[in-house]
């Protein structure tokens, strides 16, 4: 009888799941990791998409072969404050004209910290015809 319950208990721990406490803890490091990265990552990617978008809103429109290099980046810069976006050099966008049509060149880096030395940096290099 001794032989056969002790049987029926390493079946019975062979066919248990679940996640002990160290897995939990990986878990929610990895979760917090990425939540972290992606908190500091996404915004950088929403402002370049807005800072393209209206860019190439003014060329579709036919606006950019009409404007200066300073108006277009007086037009782009009323839109980023509207959008709050402050930390963009707007001398990073020049625009050159070839046959009559504007071709814009957005070209940056943005560098945001990570964790203590560690540095996440994107760049950026968008042409619009």
């Amino acid at each position: 009888m001794g032989a056969n319950m002790t049987l029926q208990k390493i079946n019975s721990l062979h066919y248990q799941r679940g996640v002990s406490k160290f897995g939990l803890l990986m878990l929610f490091l990895l979760l917090v990791s990425i939540l972290t990265i992606g908190l500091k990552v996404v915004p950088i990617y929403v402002d370049h998409n807005l800072i393209s978008g209206i860019c190439e809103e003014l060329i579709e429109s036919g606006e950019a072969s009409n404007l200066s290099t300073n108006d277009l980046r007086s037009r782009v810069g009323n839109t980023l404050r509207i959008n709050n976006v402050r930390d963009f050099d707007l001398s990073d966008i020049t625009m050159r004209k070839e046959n009559g049509q504007a071709i814009i060149t957005i070209a940056y880096e943005r560098r945001v910290e990570l964790v203590g030395n560690l540095d996440i940096v994107a760049t950026f290099e968008t042409i619009l015809q």
